[in-house]
């Protein structure tokens, strides 16, 4: 009996050791549970007062793409007369808003007397204050670019070009320059006429046309800074003809606030470039190879980029500038940041006379389909003629590179052309998938 006794109290103390050992354990376990939990509080806490103190840094340094305000540049229509004709007609000057006073300045003092020499300098003078006005929206473009020597010694490569400042909001400045000076740059900084100097970013560009967009922050300027910053007016360059007076700003001699003046000498010439036809203003200024900048009238409008698009037989740096109209859906796109849809032709218009030349319908002749281009990957060919892109006849570059402009990267679009055959001329349709060039 004892020794049963003795076997009962030595479970009941195994049976009690057990309890107390599960007991213990499941407190232990209770308290990693609590510490994790508490650990997490702690960290949540850190984590959200952290995210609250650097938020409004992220959202300072990288404002998001919502916030900005969208940019509209109004297009400009075709007249329906040439330049000339609108000069010969009977619509008085005020109705077609063509009144440029340095003309006036000249028909008046002819017409009342012998020029002089101080008529002369009043002219000049005259001129100097559109280019005086037009240069405080001039700002000069200065890319860095940090390089490695022969030693292997680190330096900085600096390079300038002009800008134009075209556009401001709330939030931004919008500045267009040109390409070729920036394209590398690892920093950019902007120095305004009044020698203010400021970060820039590449907003977007265009290797095409060789324009690009600058954006800078607003936050950069106090309020009066702000409010003395002045915007070029984007002219109509559709109604400029040969002898109207026009001046080259920017840096057309290769210093940037430089500027020379002379005329229009022609408007008929036309660079066939990558899904673009543009107009070239031809004037009789000289500039410099490494000119830059931009042409205006002598109302102080814009009319012109200055360009190097067309390779120009002479010894003389004869300036030209790609004309401003031609160019307003581009910036518009490239302000707003969206890439330019690339297609892929160089194309010449076959226009009534041409049809009835050469029996080949309207539209767009393709003289080259780029090799590797999204028309070359449809199976569009040189020789072809473009009607249609989508349910929209086609029958001028600018309405093409206008219809482009209303798609976005990675769309299909059915081009309709015209191919001709052996005996018959055929009507295929193709799928075209835009891309960004490269």
């Amino acid at each position: 009996m004892a020794g049963e006794k003795k076997e009962q109290q030595d479970e009941f103390a195994f049976i009690t050791e057990k309890v107390m050992e599960q007991s213990i354990r499941r407190k232990r376990w209770m308290m990693r549970i609590l510490g994790t939990f508490i650990l997490a509080i702690i960290f949540g806490t850190t984590a959200a007062v952290s995210f609250v103190l650097v938020l409004p840094y992220i959202q300072a340094k990288f404002p998001k793409e919502e916030e900005r305000e969208s940019i509209t540049i109004p297009r400009d229509e075709l007249p329906t007369m040439t330049p000339i004709q609108i000069e010969e007609s009977n619509i008085t000057q005020e109705e077609i808003s063509t009144t440029e006073p340095i003309i006036d300045i000249v028909e008046n003092v002819l017409a009342e007397r012998t020029l002089t020499i101080e008529d002369f300098n009043s002219l000049y003078e005259a001129i100097y204050q559109v280019v005086e006005k037009v240069n405080q929206s001039i700002v000069t473009v200065i890319s860095v670019e940090s390089e490695i020597d022969w030693f292997n010694n680190p330096y900085e490569s600096k390079g300038e070009t002009s800008g134009l400042i075209f556009n401001k909001t709330d939030t931004e400045i919008l500045i267009l320059t040109d390409i070729e000076s920036i394209h590398s740059a690892d920093d950019i900084r902007v120095t305004f006429e009044n020698g203010k100097e400021c970060g820039a970013i590449l907003r977007k560009a265009d290797i095409v046309s060789g324009i690009a967009i600058l954006a800078i922050n607003t936050e950069e300027f106090t309020t009066k800074e702000l409010q003395a910053i002045s915007t070029a007016v984007l002219g109509n360059s559709y109604i400029t003809k040969p002898g109207d007076i026009a001046i080259a700003v920017g840096s057309p001699l290769g210093d940037n606030y430089s500027m020379a003046y002379g005329v229009i000498s022609s408007i008929k010439n036309i660079v066939q470039t990558t899904d673009a036809n543009y107009k070239i203003l031809s004037t009789n200024i000289v500039g410099s190879k490494q000119g830059k900048g931009f042409l205006i009238n002598t109302k102080g409008e814009v009319i012109g980029i200055l360009t190097k698009l067309r390779e120009i037989e002479s010894r003389e740096q004869i300036v030209e500038a790609i004309a401003i109209s031609d160019m307003k859906g581009i910036i518009e796109k490239l302000s707003n940041g969206i890439a330019i849809s690339y297609f892929g032709i160089k194309g010449q218009e076959i226009t009534t006379e041409l049809e009835k030349e050469t029996k080949r319908p309207q539209g767009i002749y393709v003289t080259e389909a780029i090799v590797g281009s999204p028309v070359y990957k449809a199976g569009i060919q040189s020789g072809d003629v473009i009607v249609a892109l989508g349910e929209t006849e086609v029958k001028t570059m600018k309405t093409l590179r206008n219809l482009l402009d209303n798609y976005e990267l990675g769309d299909v679009i059915k081009v309709t052309v015209k191919r001709q055959g052996r005996e018959e001329e055929k009507t295929i349709v193709f799928d075209v998938i835009l891309e960004t060039q490269k």
